[in-house]
């Protein structure tokens, strides 16, 4: 496991390049990564994520389904039904699976941890990303334990950049102070040092194809 420590003089040049930019820049190297190194980062990722314990000790833990291109879950989410969690997905209530939004949707608190205990539980979603079906059970946010995130890229401080949209960032002040939260990224995305404003609290730990780098709060 690797810790590293915020150094405020780290490529002040590169910290001053906007989320929209370092967006756009990581879109392009996803691009050109190999579909081989895609595939070999994808299994070491998930290993790397099996073999920590907060993982392992966990009972409920919130995931997501990947697509394209990012790191790939499917193997994950396998193993980690397999290992008898109680395994949950995202569902973003305002969308439909379009991506549009839903006329009278509820503004906020609009994506839901939804549990699944097969793949046959999936249904396609928002964008045609796999989502638990209606009717699959809902668990409230103070009982996960773990949530897994998504990113567009992170840095070695464990800052996350998302996709923009705010779902995890409003569904992550509901959860309990001690829910572990890790965000999946390849180790080729790495940023030296993304911006973060005031509201933007680090994930607890990122995990790449190499190691597993911790914040520590």
């Amino acid at each position: 496991m690797k810790r590293r420590q915020p150094d405020p003089g780290q490529n002040m040049a590169d910290s001053a390049k906007t989320k929209s930019e370092y967006r756009a820049e990581a879109k392009e190297k996803l691009a050109a990564l190999t579909d081989d190194y895609v595939s070999s980062a994808s299994a070491k990722i998930a290993v790397n994520v099996l073999s920590m314990e907060s993982v392992r000790k966990a009972k409920t833990v919130l995931a997501y389904f990947s697509v394209g291109r990012e790191p790939g879950t499917l193997a994950l989410l396998d193993s980690l039904l397999k290992d008898g969690k109680r395994l949950c997905l995202p569902v973003c209530t305002d969308l439909d699976e379009t991506g549009r939004r839903i006329e009278g949707a509820a503004p906020v608190d609009s994506m839901e941890a939804r549990q699944i205990k097969s793949f046959n539980d999936l249904v396609r979603g928002a964008y045609g990303i796999p989502e638990p079906a209606d009717g699959t059970a809902t668990v409230p946010p103070e009982k996960i334990d773990v949530i897994i995130l998504p990113c567009v890229a992170c840095d070695r401080d464990c800052r996350r950049l998302g996709h923009g949209a705010g779902y995890y960032d409003k569904y992550l002040s509901l959860v309990r102070e001690k829910c572990v939260t890790i965000a999946l990224c390849y180790e080729k995305l790495l940023a030296d040092r993304l911006p973060a404003e005031e509201h933007d609290v680090p994930v607890d730990a990122v995990v790449t194809e190499d190691t597993v780098y911790r914040w520590r709060r």
